[in-house]
């Protein structure tokens, strides 16, 4: 299963003991969207057990702090990033070799601040 840190995605029904399992490692649930996987989550723990529940391997991926699309497609440090543990501030290919892309980093990184 691909799972993107900080987007929603859907697992199926896997009984009480999972779930609860998944809100103690801080994965974030809604009704609608389905489970998030955020900074405040365990990611090792919640990846062991999504992985225990669904007897398949989760891979992740982490979101371009930019543009919020995914950013592990073509990214040179894929095979050695280990994206449980990397900084949700990432570039996408797109934005990883502009000249100007310290501006917009700056600009995004301050407006995460007033929020």
């Amino acid at each position: 299963m691909k799972i993107t840190i900080g987007g929603w995605f859907k697992l199926p029904r896997m009984g009480t003991a999972v779930f609860s399992a998944l809100m103690k490692e801080g994965v974030k649930y809604d009704r609608e969207s389905g489970f998030m996987l955020s900074s405040d989550t365990d990611i090792e723990s919640a990846v062991r057990t999504i992985g225990s529940a669904l007897s398949e391997p989760v891979e992740l991926s982490v979101r371009c702090f930019i543009c919020l699309n995914p950013a592990c497609e073509g990214c040179p440090y894929f095979e050695v990033c280990d994206r449980r543990r990397v900084s949700s501030m990432c570039l996408c290919r797109e934005h990883s070799g502009r000249r100007d892309i310290y501006d917009s980093y700056q600009k995004t990184f301050l407006s995460t601040l007033g929020e």
